[in-house]
């Protein structure tokens, strides 16, 4: 609210916006893919592969959820849980992302298979991993923004 409006016609979308959705897309479409593939290879099956893909997916749309709030700002901060609404839907969609591998009702509508502690801890790895790639990307833009 502090800055004054862009000037019309001028994109939303600016270049260092397009690189940091494209890369975090990149990752969030990345790391699942990994997951499936580690869960083939040995956790028994694709479908523990994607039920930890689809567990990922979930814990990096908390991340990203963050992560855009600013685009050079750090979200490791205490002013990043500013906002009530997200201090709500971000528990409530972990929780989500817990259960849909844990309980039946949810396992039978999106066709995911139990994971154990071990299987979710990638997923939760997988979060962590985009959360730090995204952080590192704000710091080079912070810093190229201070030099240019």
């Amino acid at each position: 609210m502090r800055r004054s409006p862009r000037p019309r016609g001028e994109s939303v979308l600016t270049r260092p916006v397009l690189v940091t959705v494209g890369l975090g897309g990149l990752a969030i479409t990345v790391i699942p893919l990994g997951l499936v593939k580690l869960g083939e290879s040995h956790f028994g099956g694709v479908a523990v592969g994607s039920s930890m893909a689809f567990t990922a997916f979930a814990l990096c749309l908390i991340v990203a959820a963050f992560e855009c709030r600013g685009e050079t700002d750090s979200v490791l901060k205490a002013s990043t849980f500013d906002s009530k609404q997200m201090n709500w839907v971000a528990p409530a969609q972990l929780v989500l992302a817990v259960l849909v591998t844990q309980l039946d009702g949810f396992r039978r509508i999106l066709g995911t298979t139990e994971i154990n502690l071990r299987q979710f801890g990638w997923a939760l790895l997988s979060a962590v991993v985009l959360l730090l790639l995204w952080e590192l990307g704000k710091l080079l833009a912070r810093r190229t923004k201070r030099r240019g």
